[in-house]
């Protein structure tokens, strides 16, 4: 199927030039406004440009190393190395790239919704779906925007002169933007595509926004029913294949409720560059950290400081399958090649050119098919939003307002029990109560979304940065090269501080700062 390469290859499109700063100046068309908006062809190209900022590889990629998941070695192409370890300042590249992408993004769909009107070819359900999904594009921003940084301006429309130096909007207000934005679309988005029009923004994703925004402002009863309504459409489902949901082989899973497409030869992407290792010609740029492979409990169901049959000496067995579907440990097979850091004469060993600096890599993300030059050897989508983030959404909102009934254990099941997973089903024998349940679906939003962006959200929210992202990063046991120092010691990666409250939310960028005071004061601490 040619998933959303219809959307981001633009072939005939308007394209739209943004500004160096979002609020000085505007997209401006390359063709006239007075002879564009005249065909379908013409709303549809200008919406397919809003999509095509979605993966953003070399910046979204790298969001996990602000996390205690990875780390990064490098400050290019992101140097979110500086947020990970807490010594990033208002003028560090990340806060800046996010910032602008995602109001590039937001400028051209207010681009379209402020012009679509004026085509007159379209009919009416046409321009319906079409605003809807600029709508829901813009929507998105915003809820990645707030997550960064908080509140921020709320940009509706294409903006006269006089209002460049907008002032911030709350996240509060933006979260009910977002929510009433979805509730106006909804209607008029379809729940499935036709081949051709595979990948563009659906019902199901609409609400499964309006669910994370709700689950993420703490509003855990309209969560609950907004991933509610997800699921009652009946067409999503849990892959029986996790990885390749993310390796580019199952682009259409009915998994993946919303996901930015790459397209071979045409819209490729660095992204084996960025994740794999030297045996897969990658530069190991975005690598795991213990903490996140001390995180997936064993095939009892129980963590490895309380299960029977966790071995230290062999810590990678009896573990939670998905742990080898994410992390490449010693001896895991990556298209075909076993990749293990502990053969000192391999080219994936510490110290090597290129090789990881924890030890650690991912399998998740790697592509199946890598082809082409550094730059562009990739083509599996950048994954936004699936079906196992929509039933860990309503299981947690309903654990949060204490409504632990059998339907939170199913859907928490249903993501722990793919085929090929088949981790021990959770039952009220095994955990039960407001706290062990709330630890519970914590542990499995941690195993279950590692590269994608909601780790960096998850431990804002629940305000558990401040732990796990402080003192020394540590990679693998160093139990086979005694010719290092750290020999019989876990690699140590780099010591990270995190400044309470400072790094709970990114800085406002430096160079917007100085274009519009209207953004300050900044956010704590910067």
């Amino acid at each position: 199927m040619k998933k959303l390469s219809i959307i981001i290859m633009l072939t005939g499109a308007v394209f739209f030039t943004a500004c160096k700063k979002y609020l000085d100046e505007q997209p401006q068309d390359s063709v006239s406004q007075q002879t564009y908006w005249n065909t379908e062809a013409d709303a549809i190209n200008a919406v397919n440009n809003c999509y095509r900022r979605l993966g953003d590889v070399d910046n979204r990629i790298f969001i996990s190393c602000a996390t205690d998941d990875s780390y990064s070695w490098s400050d290019w192409p992101s140097d979110v190395r500086l947020v990970g370890n807490g010594s990033a300042s208002s003028g560090t590249g990340v806060f800046s790239n996010f910032w602008s992408n995602l109001y590039k993004m937001i400028a051209s769909c207010n681009d379209v919704l402020d012009n679509i009107d004026r085509d007159k070819a379209l009919t009416d359900s046409m321009n319906l779906r079409l605003k809807g999904e600029a709508r829901f594009i813009r929507a998105y921003a915003y809820q990645q925007l707030t997550g960064m940084f908080g509140a921020v301006p709320l940009i509706t429309h294409i903006q006269q002169v006089s209002e460049f130096k907008a002032a911030r909007t709350s996240t509060d207000s933006i979260a009910q933007f977002i929510v009433d934005e979805v509730d106006a679309i909804s209607p008029h988005l379809p729940i499935s595509y036709g081949t051709t029009d595979q990948g563009r923004v659906t019902r199901g994703a609409a609400l499964a926004l309006k669910a994370r925004i709700l689950l993420y402002a703490g509003r855990n009863s309209e969560a609950a029913t907004a991933a509610k309504a997800v699921m009652d459409l009946g067409y999503y489902s849990i892959d029986k294949d996790y990885v390749s949901l993310f390796n580019g082989t199952n682009k259409t899973s009915l998994e993946i409720i919303f996901s930015a497409a790459y397209v071979k030869t045409t819209l490729p992407s660095a992204m084996a560059t960025w994740v794999g290792g030297p045996s897969l010609g990658g530069w190991s740029q975005v690598v795991p950290l213990q903490s996140l492979v001390d995180a997936y409990e064993c095939t009892d169901g129980k963590t490895i400081d309380k299960s029977g049959v966790y071995d230290a000496t062999h810590p990678y067995d009896n573990r939670d399958p998905r742990l080898k579907m994410t992390v490449v440990v010693p001896g895991v097979v990556v298209n075909g090649d076993t990749i293990d850091v502990t053969n000192k004469n391999g080219l994936d060993a510490l110290s090597k050119n290129n090789a990881s600096f924890s030890g650690f890599y991912y399998k998740k993300y790697v592509p199946a098919d890598i082809q082409g030059n550094w730059d562009s050897n990739s083509y599996n989508d950048v994954v936004l939003i699936r079906y196992a983030e929509v039933l860990l959404i309503y299981a947690e909102a309903k654990i949060e307002m204490g409504q632990i009934d059998q339907s939170v254990y199913d859907a928490i099941n249903q993501v722990r029990q793919r085929p090929g997973v088949m981790m021990p089903a959770l039952t009220t024998a095994t955990v039960s109560g407001q706290s062990d349940m709330r630890d519970a679906i914590r542990r499995e939003r941690h195993v279950e979304f590692p590269m994608e962006d909601n780790r960096l959200f998850d431990i804002r929210r629940w305000q558990i940065a401040e732990t796990v992202m402080t003192g020394t990063a540590y990679g693998i046991l160093n139990n086979y090269d005694n010719s290092r120092a750290d020999y019989g010691k876990h690699v140590v990666v780099e010591q990270r501080t995190f400044v309470k409250p400072r790094d709970y939310l990114w800085a406002i960028p430096q160079g917007e700062v100085a274009l519009n005071p209207n953004l300050l004061p900044n956010n704590t601490g910067w």
